[in-house]
């Protein structure tokens, strides 16, 4: 994978981690039935969808936001209700406090594959899909102009938890 800045679009970093995804499934580290861009595209879903549902307003901006990504992640441009339907979606998780830490502190399973990966051949594909992660929230949280304690409980829980696992499975992390 090339490396890639963390100031690209939206859009440019939800097919960064589609992509390396993908890669990890044509190197032959998925072996689950379902397609690997469908796992990454609904945790990038439920991720932000968290993130634009946390402080129970969600905007026309934030939507935009998660639209860009969507399209870009699945080829599909989908309507305001499907994102509002989506958003929704994750947002049913967090009436559920340990299907909200299960989830924060869960690791994709398309993340482990690119994980199994970039250990056995030392690559860092990883480590530049969890900044994309990254990239991305900061996207969805700045669109409102607002920060929420919420909103800012999932990116760090998430994000720290993602970190780890890298960070334990041998695979450097920069701050």
């Amino acid at each position: 994978m090339v490396n890639r800045s963390i100031h690209l679009e939206p859009d440019e970093l939800s097919r960064l981690v589609v992509e390396a995804a993908l890669n990890a499934d044509e190197q032959g580290y998925w072996k689950q039935p379902r397609p690997i861009a469908d796992d990454a595209v609904r945790h990038l879903v439920a991720f932000l969808g968290l993130l634009l549902g946390g402080d129970d307003d969600v905007d026309a901006t934030e939507l935009n936001v998660l639209g860009e990504v969507f399209a870009a992640a699945t080829g599909a441009h989908p309507s305001e209700a499907q994102l509002r339907a989506a958003v929704n979606d994750s947002v049913t998780i967090a009436d559920d406090p340990d299907a909200v830490n299960d989830f924060l502190c869960t690791t994709p399973p398309f993340l482990s594959a690119i994980i199994a990966m970039d250990q056995e051949r030392g690559t860092r594909n990883a480590e530049q899909v969890v900044t994309a992660l990254s990239g991305l929230a900061l996207a969805v949280l700045a669109a409102d102009g607002r920060a929420e304690v919420e909103e800012d409980a999932v990116f760090t829980t998430h994000l720290e938890h993602l970190r780890r696992e890298l960070s334990a499975r041998g695979i450097a992390v920069k701050d």
